[in-house]
């Protein structure tokens, strides 16, 4: 019986994963490992890719032509998932013929923890989400002395009635944040992240590459979804606090906006994240991130 699925969702994804799915066929050889695609591009192409690449019975495809996001297409798969253990993988990674094997064991040392797998990208080795006081979120830096607050949405292990019982990803935030959101909400649970050893080579943004238009979507949710998942994810007290800092840091975001050519999306987020922050707090009645979370979060070292 399988114990892993792993869950990709597609966008403009069928040349890269021509790429990158046969590693991964290679690498889950022999072990109780599943697939599913939740396909936002139908039309692509990604369909035939996998169905030469797999066998009918090894995988599930599910194909949304509306592209409903990131998150919902997660969400989607995730629940369409029989395996007690899921990992979220972008189609732009590979695998090493070992990874999935390191993977399988590291669920049965620890099966009800998460675990963020590291990715290489950008002439970096990242692992996990960290904290910044300028950006909310980033990718949290190998070398990083303190453990990371939740994986990656690009690679990252859960157990899926964890995933469940915490409502997945938020939805409405489409993509870029969704992990983070998500990564608040555990650790202000008490759910921390075990991080992998393993360093997985990472293209990293495929899906916008040479697209202006996407690229613009891309920093309109990047600036409107940071002020969401503080506004859901936050107490009062620390929101009084974030507020003016993150307005600060807006405001240099905001250069390199300008110099990116990406102004206007920019401010656009920036007027959408203001006025749907209310509506997004409604939206979790769980445990919230604090001051008393943010001091164990910085002070607790990496084991």
């Amino acid at each position: 019986m399988e114990t892993l699925t792993i869950v990709t969702v597609l966008y403009r994804s069928a040349s890269m994963l021509a790429e990158t799915l046969p590693t991964w066929v290679r690498s889950a050889d022999g072990l109780p490992v599943r697939f599913l695609f939740a396909d936002n591009s139908p039309e692509d192409g990604c369909q035939k890719v996998i169905a030469d690449c797999l066998d009918d019975d090894r995988y599930e495809y599910l194909p949304d032509p509306s592209n409903p996001g990131f998150a919902t297409g997660c969400n989607r798969a995730v629940a369409n998932t029989t395996t007690s253990h899921v990992l979220l993988l972008n189609p732009d990674v590979w695998l090493p013929e070992d990874a999935l094997a390191k993977i399988c064991a590291a669920v049965a040392e620890a099966p009800g923890t998460p675990i963020a797998v590291g990715l290489a990208m950008h002439g970096g080795e990242y692992v996990g989400i960290d904290l910044n006081p300028i950006s909310l979120f980033i990718d949290r830096p190998a070398t990083a002395a303190r453990g990371p607050l939740g994986p990656s949405g690009g690679a990252a292990v859960f157990p899926t009635d964890l995933f469940r019982r915490f409502g997945g990803f938020y939805e409405h935030l489409f993509a870029w944040g969704e992990d983070a959101d998500l990564a608040f909400r555990l650790y202000a649970s008490g759910v921390h992240t075990r991080r992998s050893e393993l360093v997985l080579p990472h293209a990293g943004g495929h899906s916008v590459e040479g697209d202006h238009k996407l690229q613009a979507f891309r920093a309109f949710l990047l600036a409107r979804n940071r002020l969401l998942v503080a506004a859901r994810t936050f107490t009062w007290p620390l929101m009084l606090v974030a507020i003016p800092v993150l307005a600060l840091a807006h405001l240099g975001l905001a250069v390199r906006r300008v110099r990116q050519g990406l102004l206007r999306p920019f401010l656009r987020g920036v007027g959408e994240g203001l006025r749907g922050g209310p509506s997004a707090r409604r939206q979790w009645q769980g445990k919230r991130f604090g001051f008393a979370t943010l001091f164990s979060y910085l002070t607790v070292r990496r084991t």
